[in-house]
């Protein structure tokens, strides 16, 4: 079997600079990179949630719609001063019926609509981590730059570049 290649210790101060500084922002990119993640499967699982709810406040529309039709059609097929009993407590369990699906339609609308909010600010957490990951990913290759060329201008690029990819993901954790 081969053995591996020996990595050479760094002696340069400025190498072990920049070998430091890229430990940190890879750190710190994996605490972006999870935060993103987590956030796009919340906003898919969120998304999910408002579309069910939103078929379920469809099928009670519709339930609700049956209802009154029923009730409309037996209110026209009774004779009109002679309906029975029956038909008559038929008539107005299908309109408390109808009145209650919209009732619970408001409920379930207003549970759609919070999931649909959830989705979006998982989202946009995603896309900010994504951004903040693009940055850090850049100012990591950057900071490698620096330390082949040996040129200390790649290196605070790459800090910089580094802390505004920070700032990106901080400001993606308050949203």
């Amino acid at each position: 079997m081969a053995e591996a290649p020996e990595i050479p210790e760094a002696n340069d101060p400025f190498e072990k600079q920049v070998a430091v500084t890229i430990a940190c922002l890879a750190v710190v990119l994996a605490f972006i990179g999870n935060k993103g993640d987590n956030a796009k499967t919340d906003a898919i699982i969120k998304t999910n949630e408002a579309s069910n709810q939103w078929g379920y406040f469809q099928a009670k529309g519709i339930k609700g719609s049956i209802a009154n039709s029923e009730g409309e059609l037996l209110t026209m097929l009774a004779p009109s001063q002679n309906a029975s009993a029956d038909i008559a407590k038929k008539i107005e369990a299908l309109k408390a019926d109808a009145e209650r699906y919209k009732d619970e339609q408001k409920e379930i609308k207003t549970y759609a609509e919070e999931a649909q909010k959830d989705a979006e600010r998982g989202s946009k957490i995603n896309d900010r981590c994504d951004q903040a990951s693009l940055a850090l990913q850049i100012a990591i290759v950057i900071a490698s730059v620096a330390i082949l060329s040996r040129i200390r201008a790649f290196w605070i690029i790459s800090i910089v570049l580094g802390l505004a990819g920070s700032v990106i993901g901080v400001l993606a954790f308050l949203i």
